[in-house]
């Protein structure tokens, strides 16, 4: 009866997508991190790349609201999950600035922890958790990020 259950689950899930949109503050990251967990946990996904896709789903939320919206809370962030072809696919909408993450060059860690820096690392913890990252930009400050884990 378990397995009828969860079959019955994943089914209804299959395809689907849901969304969530929220004004772009750090304040609500709360808020997509639930979002993506719920989902991600709907289709018994190891919790270990459940967290993976969390924190990278954070990291792109949290480069839009500081670099693109600059705190600018009046702007609004759109974040879909779906789950099609053994995939977790999470696409982040927002309006502003293009800006391609998959350019970004991954710092010389070496030389980063010698200058003590801090902050950065967003991006490169994105590409090593995801199995895919895509940035598509329509003119005129339509942006659309997405982030694939092939479960």
């Amino acid at each position: 009866m378990r397995l009828l259950t969860n079959l019955t689950k994943l089914f209804s899930i299959l395809g689907k997508k849901d969304k969530i949109t929220i004004k772009s503050s750090t304040k609500n990251l709360h808020l997509v991190r639930d979002f993506v967990e719920q989902k991600a946990s709907g289709i018994n996904i190891d919790q270990k790349i459940i967290n993976q896709i969390i924190i990278s789903v954070d990291e792109a939320c949290t480069n839009v609201i500081k670099h693109t919206h600059k705190f600018n809370d009046s702007n609004e962030i759109d974040v879909e999950s779906e789950y099609k072809d053994n995939q977790f696919i999470v696409t982040i909408r927002y309006k502003g600035e293009a800006f391609d993450p998959t350019k970004k060059e991954t710092p010389d860690m070496k030389e980063y922890f010698t200058k003590f820096k801090v902050g950065g690392l967003g991006i490169p913890l994105m590409k090593k958790s995801m199995d895919k990252i895509e940035f598509k930009h329509i003119k005129p400050d339509s942006n659309s990020l997405t982030l694939i884990k092939v479960i």
